[in-house]
């Protein structure tokens, strides 16, 4: 029985080869990682974008279905979530409704609460007016620049 001579030299990776691994791929980090930061605000205007659409139609459909009045801001929430009669009373066997199944939370202020028109605080998600011209907007969300700014 013959036995070969080893190599006593170890086979592995030097500290110079790992130094340069763990510098591209710091590298690759560096690029990859303001992508993702971007992500999420983008996600969080389309996400505004598309619920602001949503109530504006449930706003009108309310309007055409209970005699051209839009739902009270008391209670706007609780007659587009139910059931209700045709002079919008919440009746839990009403013809109309429920139009959403659930108030929408501002993405950016995690809220639902709805105030006046103009009266928003970062805490507040939503702002309504049914005066001369009916509007819901997101709080601190501009809808031309697709931006948020605290109010």
């Amino acid at each position: 029985m013959s036995v070969k001579p080893s190599n006593s030299r170890n086979v592995g990776f030097t500290l110079v080869e790992l130094m340069i691994v763990v510098s591209i791929l710091g590298i690759l980090a560096a690029l990859v990682i303001p992508k993702f930061a971007n992500a999420s605000e983008r996600a969080q205007v389309a996400a505004t974008q598309d619920q602001l659409r949503s109530l504006r139609i449930t706003l009108e459909r309310y309007k055409m279905e209970h005699n051209d009045n839009y739902p009270d801001i008391g209670d706007l929430w609780g007659v587009v979530t139910g059931k209700t009669d045709k002079d919008g009373t919440l009746n839990a066997l009403g013809d109309y409704g429920p139009y959403l199944k659930s108030a929408p939370i501002n993405p950016f202020t995690s809220s639902s609460t709805v105030v006046a028109f103009g009266a928003g605080a970062v805490t507040d998600g939503w702002e309504y007016d049914v005066t001369e011209n009916p509007q819901i907007v997101a709080v601190g969300f501009n809808e031309t620049t697709a931006a948020y700014t605290a109010p």
